[in-house]
């Protein structure tokens, strides 16, 4: 199985029925005269697998006139493919999908398409509209685990690829192509002979979100404590076991300000800490517990893992201590998760937190994590938002300095530096704040709250990004341990200066790079946003549903906004589509985007708790004044979203059991043992 020219799941031009499998995917380039593409094919859901992609026309030169450094075409386009039925016994797969789904179009087609494996054969056959031009088939053979085969014959309609009313020229001597995909351990690599003149070659990248990091590598395995001493509750001294597990813990992990607190006459255990050292709250949870197993009394009841954020509690989770002792087997399963419970944790439960627990300890290594200094280089690609041949993009230097407190108050101070540039010595077409000045990228203050045990409560100010200075406020109250939440969310900005190392812009500032003669530009002061949220939380996929309601940032601009998240514990990669006052060209919308969160650790596993987030427009144009709203530093969902009892627990068994191999492959290679 592997990606056609494009790269959603396929022969060479055709799809085929079959799919990627939930969060696998790959990244790719394929040349194939004269498109040029670059993209990144994902299973998302059961049965869904998407595909983003870059495609450059080589030969198809713009208006040389309005852009002289353009050089050529190039597109961007969204595919979805569903699996309607699985093969099974004698029936095949079926599939049906959309080409170029939501941006230019310029790709578009509908196909129904059926395939049926034979051991090392699969046989496709199905039909497709527009420039697909009706039926087509093909087969694959994969007679090595490291080469697969691939022939295809169909009618592809390449006089319907018009791009600003100029046609590539692209000559079809033959509808057939067949060609090899040969398969390493680092890249798959293809060579075809297309369209009966043209040889061609891709090279692409599988990965699995759920075996990571995706470049090789591992991460550190869990740690754990000699088990010669273990004991009983009969045979410990109450204090000096929760001191002992209270300083063990942050020196060993990356985590801080640990409280243990002990019911001795039940034989229970709390432990109380905060995540500062990893992108994922599951995996800071399941690594203290791991180690935790390793030093509690072997007759432990239960354990408490209580997790804070800035010092403030936030979930709580009640293990019991027979999982404890899996966990010093190494025997613990994902599936022992329902014995387990998760809830949000109390706020005002100091005098409760006294009556239970009648031993505790103060907290331990509490500025652990709190003054962070660090510089990083900065890469900012502009593939469709440049004039020039191939693309702008600029590296820089980022000076930063964060701030984490156990109060609930936490910032940052990024200065960036721009260093070198690949283009024109202009600025960034399209975005004249992307300029070539040393300024303040993001400095904000932040502070959160718990009103009560559901309530949360969280605010930020300053430099929010490079286009924005001001506020944003959010209250959320959540039902049914997590599942729903209803919220507000408020942003009152101002524009900043582009040219200004921190100053706000005296007049509006125009944000497309051949002028805004027909926009009524009247934002010249403070600008309010104010939405309405309501969430649910489906935890089956971990998937996140959100519907937003109200005025955005420009004037006069209301509407809403419909998004969904799809997270592997902490990776996310979601989808939305905003409706406000502006509408697209013929559409009933304004725009769709994407959304990702995702963390530096996945690509080699080194411990961190960074996670970058960033939105992507994915329609064939930005719409600046359209569906705004402040940018952030740290939303509600980055702070406490990986802490929701509703999802908390899925992830945090998953971890423990990718934990346990982890340990057990430790063993084995200081061991000598097969």
């Amino acid at each position: 199985m592997s990606p056609t020219n494009g790269g959603i799941t396929g022969l060479w031009e055709y799809p085929t029925a079959e799919i990627l499998n939930d969060g696998q995917g790959r990244f790719g380039y394929t040349d194939a005269n004269p498109y040029i593409t670059y993209y990144l094919a994902m299973g998302y859901l059961p049965n869904v697998e998407l595909n983003f992609r870059i495609t450059h026309v080589t030969n198809v030169p713009l208006n040389l006139e309005k852009y002289p450094r353009f050089g050529s075409y190039k597109d961007h386009e969204f595919d979805v493919k569903y699996l309607l039925l699985p093969q099974e016994d004698l029936k095949p797969a079926i599939a049906v999908g959309i080409m170029d789904i939501s941006t230019t179009e310029h790709f578009r087609s509908h196909y129904i398409v059926s395939t049926y494996r034979i051991g090392d054969f699969a046989f496709t056959g199905g039909w497709g509209s527009d420039r697909m031009g009706g039926s087509f088939w093909g087969m694959s053979w994969q007679p090595y685990d490291w080469l697969e085969l691939k022939g295809e014959y169909g009618s592809m309609d390449y006089s319907k690829d018009i791009f600003g009313r100029k046609r590539p020229i692209t000559k079809v001597d033959a509808d057939y192509n067949y060609g090899a995909v040969i398969k390493t351990s680092w890249a798959d690599i293809s060579v075809s002979y297309q369209r009966g003149d043209e040889l061609c070659i891709a090279v692409y990248r599988p990965f699995d979100l759920r075996d990571r990091p995706i470049f090789g590598n591992k991460k550190r395995s869990y740690q754990k404590a000699p088990l010669n001493n273990l004991k009983s509750w009969a045979d410990v001294g109450t204090l000096d076991l929760i001191s002992d597990v209270s300083v063990v813990i942050p020196n060993r992990l990356g985590v801080r300000n640990v409280e243990v607190k002990a019911d001795r006459r039940n034989k229970n255990l709390l432990i109380s800490y905060e995540n500062v050292g990893y992108s994922s709250e599951a995996e800071a949870m399941a690594r203290v517990l791991y180690l935790a197993s390793h030093l509690i009394p072997w007759d432990t009841e239960a354990l408490v893992l209580r997790a804070c954020v800035r010092g403030k509690p936030v979930t709580c989770v009640e293990i019991p201590g027979e999982h404890c002792a899996l966990l010093r087997l190494n025997a613990l399963r994902k599936e022992y998760a329902q014995e387990t419970i998760a809830y949000w944790a109390d706020p005002s439960s100091k005098e409760i937190d006294e009556e239970i627990w009648s031993y505790r300890t103060d907290p331990t290594a509490p500025d652990k994590g709190e003054h962070i200094y660090k510089a990083y280089v900065a890469y900012e690609p502009r593939i469709l938002r440049s004039d020039y041949e191939d693309y702008d993009a600029r590296w820089s230097v980022d000076v930063a300095y964060e701030w984490n407190s156990t109060h609930g108050q936490g910032g940052v101070f990024d200065v960036r530096i721009p260093v070198k540039r690949h283009g024109k010595e202009e600025d960034f077409a399209y975005e004249p704040w992307t300029n070539e000045k040393t300024r303040i990228w993001q400095a904000v203050f932040s502070n959160m709250e718990r009103i009560d045990k559901n309530t949360f409560e969280l605010y930020e100010a300053g430099w929010l990004d490079a286009l924005w200075f001001g506020g944003n406020y959010w209250r959320r109250t959540y039902f049914d341990n997590g599942r729903y939440f209803t919220g507000i969310r408020l942003g009152l900005v101002h524009e900043r200066d582009p040219e200004g190392f921190a100053s706000l812009a005296d007049d509006p500032i125009c944000l497309y790079h051949d002028g805004c003669e027909n926009i009524d530009l009247e934002n010249d002061g403070w600008m309010g946003a104010a939405l309405f949220q309501v969430g649910y939380h489906e935890p089956r996929y971990d998937l996140d549903l959100m519907a937003e309601v109200g005025k955005f940032v420009d004037d006069d601009d209301t509407g809403f906004k419909l998004s969904m998240m799809r997270h592997w514990d902490d990776v996310g990669i979601g989808f939305y589509v905003t409706r406000a006052d502006r509408l697209r060209s013929g559409k009933d919308y304004s725009f769709v985007g994407v959304e990702l969160e995702i963390p530096t650790n996945i690509f080699f596993g080194s411990d961190t708790n960074y996670i970058w987030n960033q939105d992507i427009i994915m329609t064939g144009g930005w719409p600046y004044y359209t569906g705004r709203v402040p940018w952030h530093w740290k939303d509600p969902d980055l702070m406490w979203g990986q802490l929701n009892p509703d999802r908390l627990i899925k992830n945090l068994y998953e971890r423990l059991e990718e934990g346990q191999n982890m340990a057990k492959d430790e063993k084995y290679r200081f061991t000598g043992r097969q």
